[in-house]
């Protein structure tokens, strides 16, 4: 599972805050919980793609909890 599942997920039109958003986090420059935190931002009918695109993206992501990813962002900082 990956990205290229991940798109299947998205709409044929994505408003650009989201569609940006989707882009930083296929880039790995945001965190699943931040990409999910926002993503949905501009359309709350967006809240269902998010999990979609994660389920493909991290499949083993709960939300809530302090994952993997989580803690090396806060090792960076």
């Amino acid at each position: 599972m990956g990205l290229l599942e991940a798109r299947s997920c998205l709409p044929a039109s994505l408003h650009p805050f989201s569609a940006k958003v989707f882009d930083l986090y296929a880039s790995r420059l945001i965190t699943t919980g931040e990409f999910l935190r926002w993503f949905h931002m501009p359309n709350s009918d967006y809240l269902a793609l998010g999990v979609c695109i994660v389920h493909h993206v991290e499949p083993g992501y709960v939300p809530g909890t302090l994952q993997p990813e989580i803690l090396n962002a806060y090792a960076r900082s």
